[in-house]
């Protein structure tokens, strides 16, 4: 028996992690895991009633058993083609490519069964695909100018042999939670323009020490490499996949690059200062969804999305940014989150 989220239960849940959001100073999501025909309607709804009150940039979660033994080629033309960039929507609300897994398992195969229901974080558990068929599709959708998500750091040979028949630089194409790059890793990264999230919540913290114990000490540097990322001119954007969801964890993270229950940092030469970390997370999440002419920074000209926050992050001991919240929070002039006391 699958327990299903119903239209209602889902709309309430949006506004309510809206406001969660909004109080560690949110105000423009990318969701990049991937959403389903049913999550879309939720936002659209909240969209046309007025109750979207955080920007918000979506991949497309597709079911891929809908078109199994389908050529890619005239498939990803003829029917995914309003994909593609520039993204379909407004700064409230767009589209901002597809999310491709590579694989599938049992566990989907599990949940896929229950489709058209889409699980509690509103993507298709029937999004995999087997390797060479991904290979194929991330072919057809450079030729379509549709930008791909893809999650991993193992999976940046797809891209790489893509680029070998269709240059990349320039789309801003996305790989996800990344965990570690080598030097070479890096430098293909750079030349094919790719744009890199993070997950620092696993790979800067709670599986840090893990991580590193399955590495020689020559090799912790490759973990997470944050420095050599951006020396590199690599736009690294922070993501928090909303365990938890304030993203004054993952700055703290890049950095402090301290785990669990440990004192001393690992490869402490990959930490980035706080103005570096603090670009992450506003200049560079802008220039992931292709936005950062109008928002990312504090500028005459701009949308008029900031925060007033609890502390100065650029002052605050280093153990505390990671407890940094919002004592207000507006989006488009509007305020949308604020403590009682944030104006005395």
């Amino acid at each position: 028996m699958v327990s299903q989220a119903s239209g209602v239960d889902r709309v309430k849940a949006l506004r309510e992690s809206e406001h969660t959001y909004h109080a560690f100073a949110t105000t423009s999501v990318f969701e990049g895991h991937g959403a389903g025909t049913e999550l879309l309607r939720v936002y659209k709804e909240c969209l046309r009633d007025g109750t979207l009150t955080m920007r918000t940039t979506l991949a497309f979660s597709a079911d891929w058993r809908a078109a199994e033994g389908v050529p890619l080629g005239p498939f990803v033309e003829a029917w995914a083609g309003w994909l593609g960039e520039p993204g379909i929507g407004d700064d409230w609300l767009k589209m901002g490519g597809l999310f491709v897994q590579v694989g599938r398992t049992a566990a989907d195969e599990v949940r896929a069964t229950a489709a058209p229901y889409t699980g509690w974080a509103g993507f298709n558990a029937s999004h995999g695909l087997p390797r060479d068929r991904v290979k194929e599709l991330l072919v057809h959708c450079a030729e379509n100018d549709i930008r791909p998500v893809v999650i991993g750091s193992e999976n940046l040979d797809l891209y790489d042999d893509v680029d070998r028949e269709i240059p990349l630089n320039g789309r801003r194409w996305v790989i996800s939670h990344i965990s570690t790059f080598s030097k070479r890793d890096i430098e293909r990264i750079a030349r094919m323009g790719l744009v890199v999230t993070t997950h620092t919540n696993n790979y800067l913290y709670k599986g840090l020490s893990a991580l590193a114990r399955r590495l020689p000490p020559e090799q912790h540097g490759e973990i997470v490499p944050l420095r050599s990322l951006l020396d590199a001119g690599v736009k690294v954007s922070f993501a928090t996949d909303n365990v938890p969801v304030s993203n004054f964890l993952p700055i703290s993270q890049a950095i402090r690059r301290i785990p669990y229950q440990m004192q001393e940092p690992v490869a402490p030469e990959q930490a980035l200062t706080r103005a570096d970390a603090l670009r992450c997370a506003t200049n560079f999440g802008a220039y992931l969804t292709f936005d950062e002419s109008n928002k990312g920074s504090l500028e005459p000209g701009k949308l008029a999305d900031l925060a007033v926050l609890s502390v100065d992050p650029l002052t605050v001991a280093e153990a505390g940014i990671a407890e940094i919240q919002a004592l207000m929070t507006m989006v488009g002039g509007k305020i949308v989150y604020e403590t009682p006391s944030w104006v005395e």
